[in-house]
C-alpha cells in the first residue's frame, strides 16, 4: 500500500517572498503498503520519520491509490482525475500525460520554482509528467538486477539531487516533487536495514519457485528473484527493509526543506501503490488487482492550525491535489474529480459519503466506508463482487447493484496518448546493453 504525509513547519520570513505563500514538498514512494508503516499498525518500528509525521498530523486510516501502477497513479495525483479521465490510462511507461492542467502548472503559474526528482523509468520526461516543472531531474544512471532495461535511481542518490537543488537561495516559494524508488522489488536493502526485521509472517511460510515470467500465482516472479532466498518470510522482511531504508532518506529530504523554507512548508509524501504478500496466491508483485493489498495507502496531513487527529474516512489520490492548493491559497485545478480534505481536517465533521475509485483497465475498485467493489471489465459488460469490512477485515456479500457513478466514470473515458520516444541517451544504453542493434549511422 501507500502512504501520503503532508507536514508543514514554520520558520520565520525574509522580506523577498510572499509570506502568505508557503512552500511545499510532495513526496511519492513507490510500492509501499500502509500496513508497513508503524504508525498504520506494522509491528517494527521501522518508519520513526514517518511516525513522527503523523504524530504531529491528521492520519487518514483509508486512503486508496487511484491504480495500482505506478505511471496512471501519479497521472492521478498530479491532475486530480481518476485513470481513465487521463491521457496515461491504466497503461504503465506506454503513454503520456497531455492536454490537462497538473498541480506543478498551478504552482508554477503561481509564481512558484518548480522541480521533480524522480527514479523510475515510468516517470521520465516521456510520460509527460514534466508539465509544469521547470527543472526535472530524470537521470536514472542504474538497472534493476533482473531486468536491465528497467533504469532506475536509488533513493539516496534521488535524495541527494533534491537536497543540493533545495539548498540553493531564491526569492520565490518552491514546490517540489520527489519520487523514492527503493521499496519496489527486488528487495536489497543492504545493512543494517535488511535485519530489523529479519522475518515477516506470511500465511505461505515454504520455499517458493522461481516463476519464468514476472506476473502470476504462486511464485517468486522472475524480477524479484533473490540469489538463495525462496522462504516468503524474509522476502516479506527484506521488503520491511526497504521501507526502513526509505524513512530514513524521507527523514534526510524533509530536513533539507525545513532548512530551505522561509515561509512555512508543506511536506505531502505519497505511495503509488502497494504489493502483494501472499495475498490470493500472488507474491511480490502488483499492477494486477485493485484489492487492498495494492490499492489502500495512508495519508497524513499536517499543515499550520491543523488539529492533530486520525480520520476513518475513504479519500483518494485524487484528493491530493485540491489540498495541496488550498493549503497554498490557490484555485482548484479545473474539472478535478477530487475535493480538498483541508476543511474536514480543520473541523473534524465526517467525509461526504462517496465511492473513490482505484482502476487498474481490466479492473475497477470502488471503496466506499462500509467495504469496496471489486469490478472486473470485460469489453462492454461488468461482473463485480461486494466485500463488507468486518473486525477481521472484509467478507464477501450479495449486492446487486454498482455504485451509481460506475456508468458514468466508463462513459467518461478519454483516449491515451503514445509516450514519445526514447531519448538518444536511453537508446544508446540499451544498445550498450545488447537489447537493441547497433546504430546504423
Amino acid at each position: 500500500m501507500g502512504l501520503l504525509v503532508v507536514s508543514a513547519a514554520l520558520s520565520g520570513c525574509s522580506s523577498g517572498r510572499d509570506a502568505g505563500r508557503p512552500d511545499v514538498l510532495l513526496i511519492t514512494i513507490d510500492t509501499l503498503r500502509a500496513d508497513f508503516v508503524h504508525s498504520y499498525g506494522f509491528a517494527v518500528e521501522t518508519t520513526p520519520r514517518i511516525d513522527g509525521l503523523a504524530q504531529r498530523g491528521v492520519l487518514f486510516e483509508m486512503a486508496i491509490a487511484a491504480s495500482t501502477a505506478t505511471a496512471p497513479s501519479h497521472a492521478s495525483i498530479m491532475t486530480s482525475r481518476y485513470v481513465r479521465e487521463h491521457t496515461v490510462g491504466s497503461l504503465n511507461g506506454a503513454t503520456r500525460l497531455e492536454g490537462i492542467e497538473t498541480l506543478a502548472d498551478s504552482f508554477r503559474e503561481a509564481g512558484y520554482d518548480t522541480a521533480a526528482f524522480v527514479s523510475n523509468v515510468v516517470l521520465k520526461a516521456r510520460s509527460g509528467l514534466d508539465r509544469g516543472f521547470d527543472h526535472y531531474d530524470d537521470e536514472l544512471p542504474e538497472s534493476e538486477a533482473n531486468r536491465l532495461m528497467y533504469f532506475e535511481r536509488v533513493g539516496a542518490d534521488t535524495v541527494a539531487r533534491a537536497r543540493a537543488w533545495l539548498e540553493k537561495p531564491r526569492e520565490t516559494p518552491f514546490f517540489v516533487w520527489v519520487h523514492l524508488q527503493d521499496p519496489h522489488g527486488p528487495y536489497t536493502p543492504g545493512e543494517p536495514w535488511s535485519e530489523l526485521a529479519p522475518e515477516v509472517p506470511l500465511r505461505t511460510d515454504r520455499a517458493l519457485p522461481v516463476l519464468s515470467v514476472n506476473r502470476g500465482r504462486g511464485g517468486i516472479p522472475h524480477y524479484q528473484a533473490l540469489p538463495g532466498v525462496r522462504r516468503g518470510p524474509r522476502y516479506a522482511g527484506l521488503y520491511a527493509g526497504e521501507v526502513a531504508r526509505t524513512d530514513a532518506q524521507v527523514g534526510e529530504l524533509v530536513d533539507a526543506a525545513e532548512r530551505a523554507t522561509t515561509s512555512g512548508l508543506v511536506i505531502a509524501l505519497t505511495a503509488d501503490h502497494g504489493e502483494s504478500l501472499d495475498e490470493d496466491g500472488f507474491f511480490f508483485q502488483h499492477g494486477h488487482t485493485a484489492s487492498p493489498e495494492q490499492a489502500q495507502v495512508p495519508l497524513v496531513i499536517v499543515a499550520p492550525q491543523l488539529p492533530t487527529r486520525r480520520i476513518a474516512g475513504v479519500v483518494s489520490h485524487v484528493d491530493l491535489a485540491p489540498t495541496l492548493l488550498e493549503l497554498a491559497s490557490l484555485d482548484p485545478l479545473p474539472h478535478q474529480s477530487g475535493i480538498s480534505l483541508v476543511p474536514f481536517m480543520r473541523e473534524g465533521r465526517p467525509l461526504p459519503p462517496r465511492a473513490v475509485l482505484s482502476d487498474v483497465g481490466h479492473e475497477i475498485g470502488a471503496y466506499d466506508a462500509e467495504g469496496y467493489w471489486t469490478i472486473k471489465v470485460f469489453g462492454e459488460g461488468l461482473d463485480w463482487q461486494r466485500y463488507q469490512r468486518d473486525g477481521r477485515g472484509f467478507r464477501k456479500v450479495d449486492e446487486p447493484k454498482l455504485p451509481s457513478d460506475i456508468d458514468r466514470y466508463l462513459a467518461r473515458e478519454v483516449e491515451p496518448v503514445p509516450a514519445r520516444a526514447m531519448s538518444d541517451q536511453d537508446l544508446e544504453r540499451l544498445r550498450a546493453l545488447g537489447y537493441l542493434p547497433p546504430d546504423p549511422n
